[in-house]
Parts: structure tokens; C-alpha cells; sequence
């Protein structure tokens, strides 16, 4: 019974590794400039033109091209909502399993 036992936890490893593993498809680093201009045209509260990318850490995955579209998604109440026309912004921009990513402000610089 024991042998029985120990074969269905074995044999199960993998079933629980891989579901509690997500794998990071994306982790970036991107530089930007509040655009109130173009934020307004389009009836949001705020737009961000980002214009650089790099790798959050060293051996991360970080695959953002010019013609790559990603959906900027701000939470509600966020200090960007409150930044003037043409503040820097850098963002943390992590994408797991190639799923929506998650947005973290990491700094402003006023203009």
C-alpha cells in the first residue's frame, strides 16, 4: 500500500509544478512622456508615448518591438493621472505566459 502510495504522489509531481509555475514571457523596463494632448483627442485621462524599452534584470526576457502593441492599463486613482503634460515616467511592465501584463510605476520626473 505504501508502494501504491508514494507512485500517485510521484507520478503527480508534475501535474503541481506546472500549475503553480508561471512562466515570465516579459519583463521590461520602459521610459515614457506624458502626452495630455493625445490623451484628451482620444477621451482617456491619461497617455503615456513610451519610447524606450530594456530588460528589467540581466537574462530576462524582453521582446517589445516599435510596431509591438501593448495595452497600457493604469489602475484608477494612479499619481500618472496627476502628472503634467510631458513628464518622464518609467514603468516595470511584466507579462506572464503571454497573458496580459502587469504595469508598476517606478518613477516620475516632472518637466
Amino acid at each position: 500500500m505504501r508502494f501504491i502510495s508514494k507512485a500517485l504522489i510521484i507520478a503527480s509531481l508534475p501535474l503541481f509544478s506546472a500549475v503553480s509555475v508561471a512562466e515570465v514571457t516579459q519583463d521590461c523596463i520602459l521610459e515614457g512622456t506624458v502626452d495630455k494632448k493625445k490623451a484628451e483627442q482620444m477621451g482617456r485621462d491619461v497617455y503615456v508615448a513610451f519610447h524606450s524599452s530594456q530588460r528589467a534584470e540581466s537574462g530576462s526576457k524582453c521582446q517589445l518591438e516599435r510596431r509591438s502593441r501593448i495595452q497600457f492599463k493604469e489602475p484608477k486613482n494612479a499619481m500618472i493621472e496627476n502628472a503634467p503634460d510631458g513628464a518622464k515616467v518609467k514603468y516595470r511592465y511584466t507579462e506572464h505566459d503571454d497573458q496580459a501584463g502587469e504595469w508598476q510605476l517606478m518613477g516620475i520626473s516632472m518637466p
